[in-house]
């Protein structure tokens, strides 16, 4: 280091600038993909079967329009507004079809002629005229999905092509409904919608919170060191880390995510620990001696906190690493991006900030400052010194009654990985969805799909059976099936009363001869989403009324248990479905991730300390934290979800840098006076403070995550506050009181 600080200063620092310059030339490569279908691996389960789907019946996705009214939404204005937009939409670019009311059939006989009309020709203004037009609408099966059962709405249900972008059709769609104002009100909702509000936010989320961390970073380092250096060099260690880490994921072409967000607060909170540990040591080197030279301070500084340093940082590395356990891209992503920002950040600590603190004058009073009452972190650790020395069991006793408290709630855990609930209630997205749900039977969709003779008479009574079943569970909107297609047709073969009238085809001639007619009245595009164009795959398609974990899984048994033991069904799939398999996911990766993360973590204590017992003792802060999390999470009724996830990994990187820090300090001052209660008070006076400054600072900047547009990213950030606080309560007063009962060798060797 003095070689460094005497002949290389500047090239190093001319080394940092290139990087950094290097770093910011690839972020305009960044992009944002807000899907979840790109969670799971192209080749499992569902995602496999969406592609074919895709192949046989086209898009799979809705997007939905939603008029709303505060009065009786049939009527002429509402109704002309509608036909424009129906037919405008259909001219976007990336919409493949789309269907309103005023696209439904009613087909009918009349003297021996099948006749095939609109269902609405247009609205009555006699009062007698529009009741009867309601019940019509009222007792079609496809005007119950186009229009609410209380007539305050209407739909517009658009199949969105694979092949265009959300972030090209959303906003071609909002120019459509700006360019037709009316006096309804118009939400928009489906999956497509719901990632491009994502995205959106993500970009909203990156813009708000990652300059309020960096604010909240300049003040907490002010108040806390009371000189702008003790701000400034911690501050540049992590603005470089973060530029470094976002310029990797542009050179490896890894997309932003909403798991990504928390990729640049997780550097503010947890860089600046190494600084704030060399920026403690050289204040508390100048308080006591304010006449030493600043090139040998910033050399001791150096030498005296290396290796800790190093030490916290590789086991920070090592519970970030966890991570890469998780079979979801973006989690693993995250933990490697995590692991090389702080492994940058560890080095420019260990190097830029000694060097760049020899370009500083001491601070003049900085040696002469003196407090004429102990602060209050003084205060508080003095508590806790007492607590750990004089009543050890009692303060063991304490943790173990709260780790089962906490034990006891991770019974309630429930695991979620709905989308639908990522927006505030008083957002539009989230109007809109709930809107979808309660008045149109939701937005998303699961598939069943048949192969071979599909239009035998045969085949089509038992598709038909499994949709009457499907309608009978509560979870579920709306059945499409062909048996009513093909019920809908018989109305104009055959009057009512006859043995043919609302009834199936008795046989596949007569199912092809029923296609051919609807497909000549110019209905082929609403055939072609339930039957395929060679006549050898049909589905039936399901919308569930929330898209909540619990309502798939209760669809999805059902299909399951019903087609069993039928030979033609092929698959089950839909974009519903996708978050069961993230669901799984979320559960084995967090078991994976915590286990992985706390074994890592456990070798590099036994390593370090040359001690099984030393990595044992130590990880049981990690434990009890780990507890008290979950716990929280199930007592509060916060799901499980693939943000949530993450935290574990995160508070275990972060978590077991206080323990080491008292550890490692502890040592020395017992080397010192060789008596546990003076070690442990001259260790909770010193490195105590930086500890605090440490723990706070994470908080602190993790605390902005509460300002996300995003409900899991919210909790987040509680959560990860709580349990850094729980890391730090235990690293400060658990191990005081675990070293003063069991007085282990390791320290004292």
């Amino acid at each position: 280091m003095k070689l460094l600080i005497e002949k290389y200063r500047f090239y190093l620092i001319a080394g940092v600038v290139i990087l950094a310059v290097l770093s910011v030339l690839q972020l305009h490569k960044l992009t944002i993909n807000p899907s979840f279908d790109d969670y799971i691996p192209e080749e499992v389960g569902n995602r496999v079967y969406l592609n074919k789907l895709d192949s046989l019946f086209g898009g799979n996705e809705k997007i939905m329009l939603i008029l709303t009214s505060t009065t009786n939404i049939i009527n002429r204005q509402s109704f002309d507004r509608l036909q424009i937009l129906t037919r405008e939409l259909q001219n976007v670019e990336g919409v493949e079809s789309s269907l309103s009311i005023a696209d439904v059939i009613d087909i009918k006989q009349e003297e021996g002629f099948t006749l095939l009309e609109p269902l609405i020709d247009e609205i009555p203004d006699e009062a007698d005229e529009l009741e009867a037009l309601t019940k019509r609408i009222v007792n079609s099966k496809m005007g119950q999905r186009l229009v609410s059962a209380d007539l305050s709405a209407m739909a517009i249900l658009l199949t969105k092509s694979d092949s265009v972008e959300d972030r090209e059709i959303i906003p071609a769609i909002e120019a459509v409904i700006e360019q037709n104002p009316g006096r309804e009100e118009i939400f928009i909702g489906g999956l497509s919608f719901i990632r491009y509000s994502i995205s959106r936010s993500i970009k909203r989320d990156l813009k708000i919170l990652l300059p309020l961390a960096l604010l909240l970073m300049i003040v907490m380092l002010y108040f806390s060191f009371r000189e702008w250096k003790g701000v400034l060099l911690p501050f540049i260690v992590v603005v470089l880390s973060i530029l470094f880490a976002f310029g990797l994921m542009a050179i490896l072409h890894w997309e932003i995510s909403v798991v990504t967000i928390l990729l640049p607060i997780m550097l503010i909170a947890i860089a600046n620990d190494y600084g704030i540990h060399l920026i403690n040591l050289y204040q508390e080197k100048y308080r006591l001696g304010p006449d030493a030279n600043i090139r040998e301070v910033a050399t001791n500084i150096y030498k005296e906190l290396k290796w800790p340093i190093v030490i916290t940082a590789l086991t920070t590395i090592g519970g970030m690493l966890g991570l890469l356990s998780h079979k979801m891209a973006p989690a693993a992503q995250l933990g490697v991006l995590a692991s090389v920002g702080i492994g940058l950040a560890l080095l420019l600590s260990l190097y830029l900030i000694p060097v760049l603190l020899t370009f500083y004058k001491p601070t003049p009073d900085l040696g002469k400052r003196k407090t004429k009452k102990r602060s209050p972190v003084a205060l508080v650790l003095a508590v806790f010194s007492k607590w750990a020395i004089t009543y050890p069991r009692r303060v063991m006793a304490g943790f173990v009654v709260i780790s089962t408290i906490s034990t006891a709630g991770l019974f309630l855990i429930n695991v979620d990985t709905n989308v639908e609930g990522y927006f505030p209630a008083q957002s539009n997205t989230k109007k809109g969805i709930d809107l979808i749900n309660q008045k149109f039977g939701g937005s998303q969709y699961v598939s069943v799909v048949f192969g071979g003779d599909v239009l035998s008479p045969a085949s089509l009574a038992r598709m038909d059976d499994y949709a009457r079943e499907m309608e009978k569970l509560p979870e579920v909107g709306h059945v499409i099936s062909p048996g009513m297609f093909f019920k809908e047709i018989s109305k104009g073969m055959y009057l009512p009363g006859e043995a043919g009238y609302d009834a199936l085809p008795a046989s596949e001639a007569e199912a092809v001869q029923y296609l051919e007619m609807f497909t000549m009245g110019g209905y082929q595009e609403q055939v072609s989403q339930i039957i395929d164009y060679n006549y050898n795959n049909a589905r039936i398609l399901i919308s569930m009324k929330d898209g909540s974990n619990h309502t798939g899984k209760v669809i999805l048994d059902a299909l399951n248990n019903l087609t069993r033991d039928d030979d033609q069904m092929k698959y089950i799939a839909g974009p519903g479905l996708s978050k069961i398999q993230i669901a799984d996911m979320v559960v084995e990766g967090q078991i994976k991730s915590l286990v992985l993360a706390l074994a890592i973590i456990l070798v590099l204590l036994i390593v370090i300390f040359r001690s099984m017992a030393a990595g044992i003792k130590s990880i049981l802060p990690l434990i009890i934290s780990t507890l008290f999390l979950f716990g929280t999470m199930g007592w509060w009724g916060i799901p499980l979800d693939i943000v949530t996830a993450l935290l574990s990994s995160v508070m275990i990187g972060a978590g077991i840098d206080y323990t080491i820090h008292f550890l490692w300090r502890y040592k020395l001052e017992y080397i010192r006076s060789r008596d546990v209660g003076q070690a442990i008070t001259a260790t909770l006076n010193t490195a105590g403070r930086g500890i605090v400054f440490n723990a706070f600072s994470v908080m602190i900047g993790f605390s902005v995550l509460i300002l996300s547009s995003f409900a899991p990213i919210r909790f987040f950030g509680l959560l990860v506050v709580l349990s850094i606080f729980a890391c730090l309560i235990s690293a400060l007063l658990f191990i005081p009181a675990l070293v003063n009962l069991t007085k282990p060798r390791f320290l004292e060797d």
